[in-house]
Protein backbone atom coordinates (compact mmCIF):
# COMPACT_ATOMS: atom_id res chain seq x y z
CA UNK A 1 0.00 0.00 0.00
CA UNK A 2 2.83 2.24 0.81
CA UNK A 3 4.69 1.92 -2.35
CA UNK A 4 0.93 2.30 -4.54
CA UNK A 5 0.39 5.62 -2.58
CA UNK A 6 4.51 6.80 -3.12
CA UNK A 7 4.05 5.90 -6.95
CA UNK A 8 0.69 7.91 -7.13
CA UNK A 9 2.03 10.80 -5.19
CA UNK A 10 5.27 10.96 -7.35
CA UNK A 11 3.15 10.90 -10.25
CA UNK A 12 1.07 13.33 -9.44
CA UNK A 13 4.19 15.78 -8.69
CA UNK A 14 5.29 14.98 -12.27
CA UNK A 15 1.77 15.92 -13.87
CA UNK A 16 2.23 19.36 -11.35
CA UNK A 17 5.77 19.91 -12.73
CA UNK A 18 4.61 19.12 -16.62
CA UNK A 19 1.30 20.83 -16.07
CA UNK A 20 3.50 24.26 -15.22
CA UNK A 21 5.74 23.44 -17.85
CA UNK A 22 3.04 23.31 -20.47
CA UNK A 23 1.98 26.99 -19.00
CA UNK A 24 4.99 28.08 -20.58
CA UNK A 25 4.64 26.92 -24.04
CA UNK A 26 2.80 29.82 -26.51
CA UNK A 27 0.09 27.46 -28.07
CA UNK A 28 -2.64 30.15 -27.27
CA UNK A 29 -2.02 31.61 -30.93
CA UNK A 30 -4.68 28.46 -32.62
CA UNK A 31 -7.07 29.75 -29.67
CA UNK A 32 -7.45 30.10 -25.59
CA UNK A 33 -6.75 28.17 -23.39
CA UNK A 34 -5.44 25.38 -26.33
CA UNK A 35 -2.99 23.59 -24.23
CA UNK A 36 -0.99 20.04 -24.73
CA UNK A 37 -2.54 17.95 -21.93
CA UNK A 38 1.15 16.14 -21.07
CA UNK A 39 0.01 16.10 -17.36
CA UNK A 40 -2.67 13.32 -18.95
CA UNK A 41 0.20 11.30 -19.91
CA UNK A 42 0.81 10.22 -15.86
CA UNK A 43 -2.87 9.04 -16.34
CA UNK A 44 -2.84 7.56 -19.97
CA UNK A 45 -0.15 5.51 -18.03
CA UNK A 46 -1.97 4.03 -14.98
CA UNK A 47 -5.05 3.35 -17.44
CA UNK A 48 -2.27 1.04 -19.74
CA UNK A 49 -1.41 -0.65 -16.43
CA UNK A 50 -4.79 -1.13 -15.55
CA UNK A 51 -4.91 1.27 -12.41
CA UNK A 52 -8.28 2.94 -13.35
CA UNK A 53 -8.67 4.68 -10.09
CA UNK A 54 -5.11 5.47 -9.58
CA UNK A 55 -5.77 7.37 -12.97
CA UNK A 56 -8.53 8.90 -11.45
CA UNK A 57 -6.89 9.68 -8.63
CA UNK A 58 -4.13 11.36 -10.04
CA UNK A 59 -5.66 13.47 -11.87
CA UNK A 60 -8.49 14.61 -9.93
CA UNK A 61 -5.89 15.57 -7.43
CA UNK A 62 -3.73 17.37 -9.96
CA UNK A 63 -6.86 19.27 -10.99
CA UNK A 64 -7.23 20.43 -7.55
CA UNK A 65 -3.87 21.42 -6.65
CA UNK A 66 -3.26 23.22 -9.87
CA UNK A 67 -6.65 25.32 -9.44
CA UNK A 68 -5.44 25.83 -5.76
CA UNK A 69 -1.56 27.14 -7.02
CA UNK A 70 -2.47 28.54 -9.90
CA UNK A 71 -5.88 28.96 -11.19
CA UNK A 72 -9.46 30.12 -10.45
CA UNK A 73 -12.82 28.65 -10.07
CA UNK A 74 -13.55 29.19 -13.87
CA UNK A 75 -10.48 27.52 -14.94
CA UNK A 76 -11.27 24.50 -11.84
CA UNK A 77 -14.83 23.97 -13.76
CA UNK A 78 -13.00 23.48 -17.04
CA UNK A 79 -10.72 21.07 -16.06
CA UNK A 80 -12.21 18.89 -13.87
CA UNK A 81 -15.22 18.66 -16.83
CA UNK A 82 -12.60 17.85 -19.29
CA UNK A 83 -10.68 15.88 -17.04
CA UNK A 84 -13.45 13.70 -15.65
CA UNK A 85 -15.10 13.07 -18.73
CA UNK A 86 -11.89 11.80 -20.72
CA UNK A 87 -10.89 9.71 -18.24
CA UNK A 88 -14.52 7.83 -18.05
CA UNK A 89 -14.35 7.71 -21.92
CA UNK A 90 -10.43 6.56 -21.86
CA UNK A 91 -11.40 4.07 -19.12
CA UNK A 92 -14.10 2.38 -20.89
CA UNK A 93 -12.31 2.20 -24.55
CA UNK A 94 -9.25 0.74 -22.95
CA UNK A 95 -11.16 -2.63 -22.74
CA UNK A 96 -11.79 -2.71 -26.38
CA UNK A 97 -9.28 -4.83 -28.06
CA UNK A 98 -9.44 -2.78 -31.04
CA UNK A 99 -8.48 0.29 -29.82
CA UNK A 100 -4.57 1.53 -29.12
CA UNK A 101 -3.47 3.27 -26.01
CA UNK A 102 -3.19 6.10 -28.99
CA UNK A 103 -6.89 6.06 -30.10
CA UNK A 104 -8.52 5.77 -26.57
CA UNK A 105 -5.84 8.88 -25.83
CA UNK A 106 -7.05 10.56 -29.29
CA UNK A 107 -10.90 10.34 -28.26
CA UNK A 108 -10.03 11.57 -24.54
CA UNK A 109 -8.68 14.36 -26.17
CA UNK A 110 -11.50 14.93 -27.97
CA UNK A 111 -13.70 14.29 -25.28
CA UNK A 112 -12.11 17.07 -22.65
CA UNK A 113 -11.91 19.88 -25.06
CA UNK A 114 -16.12 18.60 -25.59
CA UNK A 115 -16.59 18.96 -22.38
CA UNK A 116 -14.26 21.86 -21.54
CA UNK A 117 -16.85 23.42 -24.22
CA UNK A 118 -19.80 22.61 -22.93
CA UNK A 119 -18.73 24.60 -19.71
CA UNK A 120 -17.74 27.32 -21.29
CA UNK A 121 -21.38 27.84 -22.84
CA UNK A 122 -22.36 28.04 -19.56
CA UNK A 123 -19.93 30.54 -18.33
CA UNK A 124 -19.33 32.82 -21.24
CA UNK A 125 -22.57 31.94 -23.60
CA UNK A 126 -22.58 30.10 -26.81
CA UNK A 127 -20.44 32.06 -29.05
CA UNK A 128 -17.80 30.13 -27.69
CA UNK A 129 -18.98 27.43 -30.25
CA UNK A 130 -17.23 29.16 -33.04
CA UNK A 131 -14.36 27.12 -31.47
CA UNK A 132 -15.41 23.41 -31.84
CA UNK A 133 -13.64 22.71 -34.79
CA UNK A 134 -10.17 23.75 -34.34
CA UNK A 135 -10.50 22.06 -30.37
CA UNK A 136 -11.87 19.13 -31.49
CA UNK A 137 -8.88 18.68 -34.27
CA UNK A 138 -6.46 20.58 -31.63
CA UNK A 139 -7.66 17.44 -29.06
CA UNK A 140 -7.08 14.88 -31.77
CA UNK A 141 -3.79 16.18 -32.17
CA UNK A 142 -2.45 16.04 -29.14
CA UNK A 143 -4.47 13.01 -28.18
CA UNK A 144 -2.06 11.42 -30.58
CA UNK A 145 0.81 12.87 -29.18
CA UNK A 146 0.41 12.10 -25.32
CA UNK A 147 -0.74 8.66 -26.57
CA UNK A 148 2.66 8.30 -28.19
CA UNK A 149 4.53 8.85 -25.90
CA UNK A 150 2.52 7.25 -23.14
CA UNK A 151 2.83 4.11 -25.28
CA UNK A 152 6.78 4.66 -25.76
CA UNK A 153 7.05 5.50 -21.61
CA UNK A 154 5.50 2.50 -20.79
CA UNK A 155 7.78 0.37 -22.99
CA UNK A 156 10.84 1.50 -21.15
CA UNK A 157 9.12 1.38 -17.60
CA UNK A 158 6.73 -0.67 -15.82
CA UNK A 159 4.23 0.52 -13.36
CA UNK A 160 4.04 -1.95 -10.80
CA UNK A 161 1.63 -0.27 -8.01
CA UNK A 162 -0.80 -3.85 -7.05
Amino acid sequence: MAKRICTLSLLCALCMALSYLESLLPFAFIAPGVRLGLANAAALLLLQAGDVKGAFAVNIARILLSALLFGTVMSLSFSLAGGIASLIVMSLLRNAKSISPIGFSVAGGAVHNLFQLGVACCWIGQGVLFYLPILLLCGAVSGALIGFCAVLLSKRISLRIF
